[in-house]
């Protein structure tokens, strides 16, 4: 059995400001070390590891397969640390230098996100906020188990016991036509939407698939000739073409008022989809999670108070109590 005694565990942080950075000069510089005390520790971190670690190519330093398998429990065991000495200290923003993961999928994800990041930035100046805009992808429970991933704002909720889904606020689908569109105007029935183009999304299999996203609707669009990967870019479509798009009511504003464009609404009953803050509870006492949760929580429908949304902060239950 491998031994820890005689090990400098400062080491292994160097070694994940490498894997980190692809970059010894980087990793120097996150760490505070010189080039050349960052090369020395790399040297005796391959000593140790009887391994090579990582190798010189002409895009930077390239994980070889053992600092590839090594660097997920290397990175959980030093995140564990952190959080034990944040927690011993008390979670304080102006000081903390953690680093925070958020999976934001939400159509307007990118925008979203750079909000979170400077509201962050002003509370905490030396936490790192990372993101990912992926839909829940079916890894990101496990990653939130582990604490690899801290959160996640999605459609999507989780099902696994022991998470924790907040309904943040409401949004809603609507059409979208581009300004000056021969045939396009608001209040258009199905009569005159079935007699028209579609660019969609990619669809989800039907397990990953929010409810609201079928019916009437998503049968009118099933032959659409043109598929998109995100609802992004949907309005670039739509600009340049007759087709019409479905999007997000929360990017609606955008762009009615910035690009033009003629909205409508989908006929029927409006076609809600819950926006979910989703963690894992065992995060519950972690007072710097904590302040994630609420500034996240904050900074989202505050945005989608100013698109007109409706609000949804109910109490936040496991999903076994809901």
């Amino acid at each position: 059995m491998a031994t820890l005694k005689g090990l400098d565990l400062n080491l292994l942080l160097v070694f994940e400001a490498l894997y980190d950075t692809r970059s010894v000069s980087r990793a120097g510089v996150r760490l505070g070390l010189s080039q050349s005390a960052t090369s020395h520790a790399l040297a005796r971190l391959r000593e140790t590891c009887r391994d090579e670690l990582f190798l010189r190519t002409p895009t930077g330093m390239t994980p070889t397969p053992v600092a590839n398998r090594i660097f997920p429990e290397i990175h959980q065991a030093l995140e564990a640390l952190r959080h034990s000495v944040e927690e011993a200290r008390g979670f304080d923003p102006a000081a903390s230098t953690r680093r925070f993961e958020v999976a934001i999928p939400h159509p307007w994800g990118p925008v979203l996100a750079m909000r979170i990041r400077d509201a962050a930035l002003a509370e905490a100046p030396r936490v790192t906020m990372r993101f990912d805009t992926r839909t829940l992808a079916d890894d990101a429970p496990t990653l939130m188990r582990e604490g690899l991933l801290d959160l996640a704002v999605d459609w999507i909720r989780a099902e696994d016991d022991r998470f924790v889904n907040k309904r943040l606020f409401d949004d809603s689908l609507v059409i979208a036509a581009r300004g000056g569109h021969p045939r396009a105007f608001k209040g258009m029935g199905w009569r005159h939407l079935a007699a028209e183009e579609f660019v969609r999304c990619h669809r989800r299999a039907p397990e990953r698939r929010p409810k609201a996203l079928q019916g009437r609707l998503w049968e009118m669009m099933a032959d659409s000739r043109l598929t998109v990967s995100e609802y992004l870019e949907v309005p670039f479509v739509v600009l340049r073409t007759d087709y019409l798009g479905v999007l997000p009511r929360s990017m609606a504003r955008v762009a009615e008022q910035e690009y033009g464009m003629i909205i409508t609404d989908v006929p029927g009953p409006p076609i809600r989809i819950p926006i979910w803050l989703v963690w894992h509870e065992g995060r519950r006492r972690d007072a710097g999670h904590a302040w994630l949760r609420a500034l996240v929580a904050r900074e989202m429908q505050a945005a989608a108070a100013r698109a007109g949304l409706g609000g949804g902060a109910e109490a936040a239950l496991p999903v076994a109590a809901q």
